[in-house]
């Protein structure tokens, strides 16, 4: 969607489509393509500081959680260290 077009979509062209496309093209204006990657930019209340964060394809999720859980430290963490550290 956002791939092939700066334009936002009308919400008839949405309306057939999953749930997750209506919640991306809710967030349409923070949503911001960088080396074909989706980055979603959160800013804060005071507007003073903002976080960029990927909006990881389907396709790449099996190599980030393979990666974040057999890092350098080869160690199971758990499921809530992993998790965490997948935020990072």
């Amino acid at each position: 969607m956002k791939l092939n077009s700066a334009d936002r979509p009308s919400w008839q062209e949405i309306a057939p489509e999953s749930p997750a496309t209506k919640q991306y093209w809710a967030l349409w204006d923070s949503l911001h393509l960088k080396d074909g990657l989706l980055y979603l930019k959160w800013e804060s209340d005071d507007g003073n500081s903002c976080q960029w964060q990927l909006i990881l394809p389907k396709s790449r999720i099996p190599e980030v959680l393979r990666e974040t859980h057999d890092s350098a430290n080869r160690g199971h963490f758990g499921v809530m260290k992993t998790f965490s550290k997948t935020g990072e």
